[in-house]
């Protein structure tokens, strides 16, 4: 059910690790079985935020409902892309979206 998408103008050495390490961080911060996450990475992505393409990330996330602590769950999402790619947190925007069950398909049928 989660969903988080990355996008960023920087270049992801070891995407595999990352997006492991992503994937870890949104089953913790979210309290959902990392067997229901899902990571999607764009990186070397044209963008620019403040008119800067200074290194930048949008964080798309999507879930059968969200965290009731935003902020920590906003914090940890920071600090992930803050360690592994260098981006400072006012140089990142994250979206936080409560998806109803009947609008979320999986395995032929919806939640």
């Amino acid at each position: 059910m989660p969903y988080l998408n990355i996008v960023t103008n920087q270049d992801i050495a070891d995407e595999t690790a990352f997006i492991k390490k992503a994937s870890a961080t949104v089953s913790k911060a979210s309290g959902k079985p990392e067997s229901y996450v899902m990571i999607a990475v764009e990186q070397k992505a044209a963008m620019s935020m403040g008119g800067s393409d200074a290194p930048t990330a949008f964080l798309d996330y999507r879930a059968l409902g969200l965290p009731n602590d935003r902020t920590a769950f906003s914090d940890a999402l920071c600090s992930l892309i803050n360690d592994e790619l260098s981006i400072d947190g006012d140089r990142i925007y994250i979206s936080m979206t409560d998806s109803e069950r009947h609008n979320w398909g999986w395995n032929h049928s919806t939640f």
